[in-house]
Protein backbone atom coordinates (compact mmCIF):
# COMPACT_ATOMS: atom_id res chain seq x y z
CA UNK A 1 0.00 0.00 0.00
CA UNK A 2 1.41 3.07 -1.17
CA UNK A 3 0.33 6.58 0.37
CA UNK A 4 0.75 9.56 -1.35
CA UNK A 5 0.38 12.87 0.20
CA UNK A 6 -0.50 16.09 -1.80
CA UNK A 7 -0.78 19.71 -0.11
CA UNK A 8 -1.93 22.97 -1.73
CA UNK A 9 -3.91 25.73 -0.27
CA UNK A 10 -5.84 26.15 -3.62
CA UNK A 11 -8.94 23.67 -2.77
CA UNK A 12 -9.61 23.70 -6.65
CA UNK A 13 -6.23 23.01 -7.93
CA UNK A 14 -6.27 20.38 -4.82
CA UNK A 15 -9.08 18.44 -6.16
CA UNK A 16 -7.55 18.52 -9.53
CA UNK A 17 -4.62 16.85 -8.41
CA UNK A 18 -6.37 14.61 -5.92
CA UNK A 19 -8.12 13.02 -9.10
CA UNK A 20 -5.70 13.19 -11.81
CA UNK A 21 -3.45 10.87 -9.08
CA UNK A 22 -6.46 8.59 -7.92
CA UNK A 23 -7.07 7.81 -11.74
CA UNK A 24 -3.11 7.24 -12.63
CA UNK A 25 -3.30 4.56 -9.89
CA UNK A 26 -6.30 3.14 -10.32
CA UNK A 27 -4.84 2.51 -14.03
CA UNK A 28 -2.06 1.02 -12.75
CA UNK A 29 -3.35 -1.34 -10.25
CA UNK A 30 -1.57 0.47 -7.46
CA UNK A 31 -2.96 -0.19 -3.99
CA UNK A 32 -2.68 3.46 -2.51
CA UNK A 33 -4.00 5.59 -0.10
CA UNK A 34 -4.55 9.35 -0.79
CA UNK A 35 -4.18 12.25 1.87
CA UNK A 36 -5.14 15.48 0.99
CA UNK A 37 -4.22 19.03 2.63
CA UNK A 38 -4.64 22.58 2.20
CA UNK A 39 -2.98 23.67 5.44
CA UNK A 40 1.01 23.15 5.85
CA UNK A 41 0.58 22.63 9.58
CA UNK A 42 -2.15 19.95 9.29
CA UNK A 43 0.48 18.32 6.64
CA UNK A 44 3.18 18.28 8.64
CA UNK A 45 1.86 16.52 11.43
CA UNK A 46 0.32 13.99 9.35
CA UNK A 47 3.69 13.55 7.87
CA UNK A 48 5.03 12.86 11.37
CA UNK A 49 3.04 9.79 11.89
CA UNK A 50 2.25 8.66 7.90
CA UNK A 51 5.40 7.15 5.91
CA UNK A 52 4.21 8.69 3.02
CA UNK A 53 5.69 7.58 -0.56
CA UNK A 54 5.77 10.60 -2.16
CA UNK A 55 4.38 14.48 -1.60
CA UNK A 56 3.10 16.94 -3.79
CA UNK A 57 3.76 20.63 -2.25
CA UNK A 58 2.31 23.54 -3.68
CA UNK A 59 5.08 26.20 -3.42
CA UNK A 60 2.83 29.50 -3.38
CA UNK A 61 1.42 29.03 -0.18
CA UNK A 62 0.48 32.48 2.47
CA UNK A 63 1.27 30.68 5.68
CA UNK A 64 4.04 28.53 4.91
CA UNK A 65 5.58 28.29 1.11
CA UNK A 66 5.84 24.62 -0.32
CA UNK A 67 10.28 25.02 0.05
CA UNK A 68 9.94 25.93 3.84
CA UNK A 69 7.09 22.76 3.80
CA UNK A 70 9.81 20.81 2.01
CA UNK A 71 12.58 21.80 4.45
CA UNK A 72 10.80 21.22 7.76
CA UNK A 73 9.44 17.35 6.31
CA UNK A 74 13.35 16.72 4.93
CA UNK A 75 14.10 17.49 8.56
CA UNK A 76 11.94 14.66 9.89
CA UNK A 77 12.67 12.37 7.16
CA UNK A 78 15.46 13.33 5.04
CA UNK A 79 14.90 10.77 2.25
CA UNK A 80 11.40 11.72 1.39
CA UNK A 81 10.00 12.14 -2.12
CA UNK A 82 9.07 15.38 -3.02
CA UNK A 83 7.32 16.84 -6.41
CA UNK A 84 6.75 20.68 -6.15
CA UNK A 85 3.71 22.13 -8.21
CA UNK A 86 3.45 25.87 -8.84
CA UNK A 87 2.72 28.77 -11.80
CA UNK A 88 5.74 30.32 -10.91
CA UNK A 89 8.33 28.12 -13.25
CA UNK A 90 11.33 31.09 -12.31
CA UNK A 91 11.30 29.04 -8.79
CA UNK A 92 12.63 25.45 -10.08
CA UNK A 93 15.87 26.66 -9.06
CA UNK A 94 15.12 27.52 -5.68
CA UNK A 95 13.61 23.85 -5.01
CA UNK A 96 17.22 21.83 -6.04
CA UNK A 97 18.28 22.28 -2.52
CA UNK A 98 15.67 19.61 -1.81
CA UNK A 99 16.76 17.76 -4.38
CA UNK A 100 13.05 17.07 -5.25
CA UNK A 101 11.89 14.30 -7.64
CA UNK A 102 10.36 16.53 -10.09
CA UNK A 103 8.46 20.41 -10.95
CA UNK A 104 4.67 20.50 -11.89
CA UNK A 105 3.68 23.51 -13.60
CA UNK A 106 0.13 24.54 -12.71
CA UNK A 107 -0.32 25.84 -16.30
CA UNK A 108 0.11 22.11 -17.27
CA UNK A 109 -1.00 20.12 -14.28
CA UNK A 110 -2.56 17.28 -15.78
CA UNK A 111 0.00 17.15 -18.50
CA UNK A 112 2.84 17.37 -15.96
CA UNK A 113 1.10 15.21 -13.41
CA UNK A 114 0.80 12.13 -16.19
CA UNK A 115 4.73 12.58 -17.01
CA UNK A 116 5.97 13.34 -13.01
CA UNK A 117 3.45 10.32 -12.33
CA UNK A 118 5.12 7.65 -14.64
CA UNK A 119 8.59 8.53 -14.55
CA UNK A 120 8.21 8.32 -10.47
CA UNK A 121 6.77 4.84 -10.38
CA UNK A 122 8.98 3.54 -13.36
CA UNK A 123 11.54 4.44 -11.15
CA UNK A 124 10.21 3.14 -7.85
CA UNK A 125 9.57 -0.06 -9.11
CA UNK A 126 12.79 -0.35 -10.82
CA UNK A 127 14.21 0.21 -7.57
CA UNK A 128 12.47 -2.56 -5.96
CA UNK A 129 13.20 -4.70 -8.99
CA UNK A 130 17.09 -3.87 -8.07
CA UNK A 131 16.83 -5.15 -4.01
CA UNK A 132 14.50 -8.36 -5.39
CA UNK A 133 16.23 -11.39 -4.34
CA UNK A 134 16.17 -15.23 -5.22
CA UNK A 135 17.27 -18.19 -2.90
CA UNK A 136 17.92 -21.43 -3.39
CA UNK A 137 17.24 -23.75 0.16
CA UNK A 138 18.35 -27.23 0.60
CA UNK A 139 19.29 -29.43 3.41
CA UNK A 140 23.10 -28.31 4.37
CA UNK A 141 23.09 -24.54 3.16
CA UNK A 142 20.77 -21.49 1.85
CA UNK A 143 22.02 -19.33 -1.14
CA UNK A 144 20.76 -15.51 -1.36
CA UNK A 145 20.96 -13.48 -4.55
CA UNK A 146 20.33 -10.50 -5.81
CA UNK A 147 18.31 -10.71 -8.93
CA UNK A 148 20.10 -7.75 -10.89
CA UNK A 149 23.75 -8.57 -9.90
CA UNK A 150 23.04 -12.66 -11.10
CA UNK A 151 24.67 -12.03 -15.30
CA UNK A 152 24.17 -15.40 -16.77
CA UNK A 153 23.05 -19.21 -15.40
CA UNK A 154 24.61 -21.95 -17.19
CA UNK A 155 22.85 -25.03 -17.31
CA UNK A 156 24.12 -29.15 -16.84
CA UNK A 157 21.07 -30.84 -16.34
CA UNK A 158 19.79 -30.16 -12.51
CA UNK A 159 22.76 -28.38 -11.34
CA UNK A 160 23.00 -24.77 -12.68
CA UNK A 161 25.75 -22.01 -12.58
CA UNK A 162 24.83 -18.80 -11.48
CA UNK A 163 27.45 -16.27 -12.65
CA UNK A 164 26.92 -13.09 -11.09
CA UNK A 165 28.45 -9.84 -11.96
CA UNK A 166 31.83 -9.66 -9.91
CA UNK A 167 33.09 -12.94 -11.84
CA UNK A 168 31.95 -15.68 -8.82
CA UNK A 169 29.30 -17.86 -9.06
CA UNK A 170 27.65 -20.67 -7.07
CA UNK A 171 26.06 -24.12 -8.49
CA UNK A 172 22.27 -24.81 -7.63
CA UNK A 173 20.22 -27.80 -7.98
CA UNK A 174 16.84 -26.63 -9.32
CA UNK A 175 16.12 -27.41 -13.19
CA UNK A 176 16.63 -25.02 -15.46
CA UNK A 177 13.21 -24.88 -17.16
CA UNK A 178 11.82 -24.13 -13.07
CA UNK A 179 14.66 -21.56 -12.89
CA UNK A 180 13.62 -19.71 -15.89
CA UNK A 181 10.01 -19.39 -15.16
CA UNK A 182 10.93 -17.98 -11.80
CA UNK A 183 13.36 -14.98 -13.53
CA UNK A 184 11.39 -14.27 -16.74
CA UNK A 185 9.27 -11.36 -15.37
CA UNK A 186 12.99 -10.28 -13.85
CA UNK A 187 14.52 -9.83 -18.03
CA UNK A 188 16.12 -13.20 -18.29
CA UNK A 189 16.28 -14.86 -21.73
CA UNK A 190 16.54 -17.84 -22.97
CA UNK A 191 19.45 -17.75 -25.39
CA UNK A 192 20.39 -21.73 -25.55
CA UNK A 193 18.88 -24.62 -24.38
CA UNK A 194 22.14 -24.11 -21.62
CA UNK A 195 21.78 -20.61 -20.83
CA UNK A 196 19.43 -17.91 -19.04
CA UNK A 197 20.87 -14.35 -19.62
CA UNK A 198 19.98 -11.23 -17.59
CA UNK A 199 19.39 -8.88 -20.87
CA UNK A 200 21.05 -6.27 -18.68
CA UNK A 201 24.20 -7.26 -19.43
CA UNK A 202 24.13 -8.07 -23.43
CA UNK A 203 26.21 -5.56 -25.53
CA UNK A 204 25.00 -7.06 -28.78
CA UNK A 205 23.86 -10.25 -30.48
CA UNK A 206 25.37 -11.91 -33.52
CA UNK A 207 24.29 -14.81 -35.73
CA UNK A 208 25.06 -17.53 -33.17
CA UNK A 209 26.49 -15.93 -30.01
CA UNK A 210 25.67 -13.11 -27.69
CA UNK A 211 28.42 -10.81 -26.62
CA UNK A 212 28.53 -9.70 -22.80
CA UNK A 213 29.43 -6.55 -21.20
CA UNK A 214 32.00 -8.03 -20.07
CA UNK A 215 33.02 -9.42 -23.47
CA UNK A 216 32.50 -13.14 -22.80
CA UNK A 217 30.85 -14.95 -25.68
CA UNK A 218 28.09 -17.21 -24.86
CA UNK A 219 26.19 -19.59 -27.32
CA UNK A 220 22.53 -18.84 -28.97
CA UNK A 221 20.32 -20.84 -31.09
CA UNK A 222 20.34 -19.53 -34.42
CA UNK A 223 16.31 -20.70 -34.42
CA UNK A 224 15.81 -18.71 -31.94
CA UNK A 225 17.60 -15.56 -32.61
CA UNK A 226 14.56 -13.00 -33.96
CA UNK A 227 12.81 -14.33 -30.73
CA UNK A 228 15.70 -13.71 -28.72
CA UNK A 229 16.20 -10.03 -30.24
CA UNK A 230 12.45 -9.41 -30.05
CA UNK A 231 12.62 -10.23 -26.48
CA UNK A 232 15.21 -8.08 -26.09
CA UNK A 233 14.26 -4.66 -28.17
CA UNK A 234 10.72 -5.32 -25.73
CA UNK A 235 12.70 -5.53 -22.27
CA UNK A 236 15.10 -2.40 -23.66
CA UNK A 237 12.13 -0.47 -24.95
CA UNK A 238 9.93 -0.64 -21.76
CA UNK A 239 12.88 -0.02 -19.38
CA UNK A 240 13.66 3.34 -21.44
CA UNK A 241 16.97 2.62 -22.98
CA UNK A 242 17.89 3.80 -26.25
CA UNK A 243 17.31 1.47 -29.47
CA UNK A 244 18.93 3.29 -32.70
Amino acid sequence: MCKIAILDDDKTALMISNSAIEAFLKEKNVQYELFAFSNPENFLASAKEEDFLLSFLDIDMPEMSGLQVAEKLMEMKEDSNIIFLSQREDLVFDCLKFHPFGFIRKSKLIEDFSLMLNQFFDNFLANESSNTKIEFIDKTKTLSFKINEIVYVEGDRNYQRIVLKDGSYQNVRIPLGELEQKLNEYGFIRIHKGYLVNYLYIRSIGTSEIQLTSGVCLPMSKKRKDEIMKQYLELSRKNNSIII
